[in-house]
């Protein structure tokens, strides 16, 4: 990991990425999460934490099972070019924070959204391959039940105001919103 990342979010050696396989060293990552975790930012965010007994994992872990920091950094750029991207600039939204929750600027909006794709329930797909599986399923279940996709994309029940303003202005929240 690159230590100018890892002191730009408030880190260091001792985080906030961590994880990596056992008898190798990075230089700058820890192979386990960092304790205590750097104090200008948590080891996960305001839905990670509503969602824990689904077992959602740290957002800043790297390596083994449920592990999404490596598809945060590999993701983030793809969202990026969607969004600046001159053919959908105008309508493209980052969910929630540009959206409102479920109110999209405009009917031909292109909402781009985080998933967990664990949320969805993929034991009906042919696929081998989890990630296929997951994959699949979100999309079958995005297609085949608008209502729920919207239901989804409203703000979750039972956050505070000053918990949706964290979620819509800073942290991010998951699709399906469950």
């Amino acid at each position: 990991m690159n230590r100018e990342i890892q002191a730009a979010l408030g880190g260091g050696f001792d985080g906030p990425f961590w994880g990596h396989p056992s008898g190798q060293a990075y230089l700058h990552l820890s192979p386990t999460r960092p304790r205590p975790f750097p104090s200008r930012i948590r080891d996960s965010r305001l839905v990670e934490r509503r969602l824990a007994a689904r077992r959602i994992q740290s957002p800043w872990k790297l390596f083994t099972r449920g592990a999404v920091g490596s598809q945060t950094l590999v993701g983030l750029p793809a969202v990026h070019r969607l969004l600046t991207d001159p053919a959908l600039a105008s309508r493209a939204r980052l969910w929630p924070f540009e959206t409102t929750w479920d109110a999209a600027v405009g009917d031909d909006s292109i909402v781009i959204a985080e998933l967990w794709p664990s949320l969805v329930d993929c034991r009906g797909q042919p696929y081998p391959v989890k990630d296929a599986c997951q994959v699949a399923a979100v999309r079958d279940w995005a297609l085949d039940a608008p209502e729920a996709l919207a239901r989804s994309l409203a703000r979750p029940l039972h956050l505070t105001d000053e918990e949706e303003r964290t979620a819509r202005e800073r942290e991010g929240w998951i699709v399906p919103n469950v």
